[in-house]
């Protein structure tokens, strides 16, 4: 199964993006201070000796700061070039061509992560894909996505900024998706957006976008979209959890 849509599509991508090979799997203080902040948020914050799996690792940011961790990292990929790059730097690097299973055991991993790639995949393949990883995981363990906010008017450029971009998902959608496969949802919420780490001038810009966010996005709810509980910010971020069936019955150790 192609988790990443047609490699015909991104035969130009990385060069879009920016990624060059020279920079693969930096990580920018930037970047240390959300994964930080937002693994923390997402229960995951202790990476230690944890199986992870990350479903397109893109520039390997988020694959050499989970291995800084102590974590067992894999990730999948479906530009040759990034898998190239990756494998020679040392990851355990997959064909996002293939299907997972020939890779990853069923019930075998804690934790799988999937950063601004949902929204590339037709539906189809995404109820496919996210069937497949709900086997992959170890009860208990979680799925963490970020992806453009379908709840927010705020997160157009986002979506339509990219030509590969095929399906948006917000907080009810993705519960039904939840549903479909028998996982939990446990956060549907935004992105971490740490304060501290990155600088005065990084503090005080970050703390007037917060301090806005505050006074526009409850306007913006209750006035125009008649309440509930939307995630406004661009992107959004949801943790899914394979229930462990075994703790729940009575008696269970």
């Amino acid at each position: 199964m192609v988790h990443d849509g047609s490699r015909s599509d991104y035969t130009s991508y990385r060069g879009w993006k920016g990624w060059r090979p020279d920079a693969f799997g930096a990580i920018t203080a930037e970047d240390r201070a959300y994964f930080e902040g937002e693994f923390r948020r997402c229960g995951a914050g202790d990476l230690s000796d944890a199986d992870v799996l990350e479903i397109g690792f893109g520039n390997g940011s988020f694959a050499a700061w989970c291995s800084e961790q102590g974590a067992r990292y894999r990730g999948t990929e479906q530009i040759v070039e990034l898998l190239e790059i990756a494998r020679a730097r040392g990851f355990d690097a997959l064909d996002a061509s293939m299907p997972l299973e020939s890779f990853v055991d069923t019930g075998s991993v804690d934790l799988v992560v999937a950063l601004d790639v949902f929204e590339h995949l037709e539906l189809g393949d995404l109820r496919e894909l996210v069937r497949s990883l709900a086997g992959l995981l170890k009860p208990s363990g979680l799925l963490v996505a970020r992806v453009p906010s379908g709840d927010s008017p705020f997160s157009r450029s986002v979506q339509y900024g990219d030509l590969t971009h095929r399906t948006i998902l917000g907080s009810s959608s993705i519960q039904q998706l939840a549903d479909e496969v028998d996982l939990e949802v446990v956060q549907t919420r935004e992105p971490a957006f740490p304060l501290r780490g990155l600088g005065i001038m990084a503090c005080i810009r970050r703390s007037a976008v917060f301090l806005v966010r505050s006074l526009v996005y409850p306007l913006t709810t209750h006035a125009l979209m008649g309440g509930g509980h939307p995630i406004l910010t661009p992107n959004l971020v949801f943790v899914l959890r394979r229930p462990d069936r075994d703790a729940a019955r009575p008696g269970a150790s």
